[in-house]
């Protein structure tokens, strides 16, 4: 819960699976791709050293499941609330892509991506 004291925040999530692209240090990359580098990424360092972080603390937890996490699906779980009992379910790791515009769009004709791909479809 956020109170009044603190800024409100100005990032807002990206919906991946539209063809948006993404440009961030002079290369357009479609976001949905760049998504999936991401998580390529988590899946092959993120989750070995949070499975090494884990058994370094004696918490044993198969490090397939802690793969699993990352999937749509995620994976099995019990979860426990204070006030409340045991619920079963499954948890997942979620990566997200967020984006803050430096400044409001134009709303003038054509696409700003007409710029970086021009007429492709001409």
């Amino acid at each position: 819960m956020l109170s009044n004291d603190q800024p409100q925040e100005r990032f807002v999530g990206l919906d991946t699976s539209q063809n948006t692209v993404i440009d961030i240090g002079g290369r357009p990359i479609y976001l949905q791709e760049f998504a999936r580098i991401c998580s390529d990424v988590v899946c092959n360092s993120f989750i070995p050293s949070l499975y090494n972080k884990l058994s370094d603390r004696e918490i044993s937890v198969p490090q397939v499941n802690l793969s699993e996490t990352i999937n749509a699906e995620g994976t099995r779980a019990i979860l426990l609330r204070p006030g409340s009992p045991w619920t079963r379910g499954r948890v997942r790791l979620r990566l997200v892509v967020e984006f803050e515009a430096e400044q409001a769009e134009s709303k003038t004709g054509g696409s700003p991506l007409d710029d970086i791909w021009g007429d492709v479809g001409s």
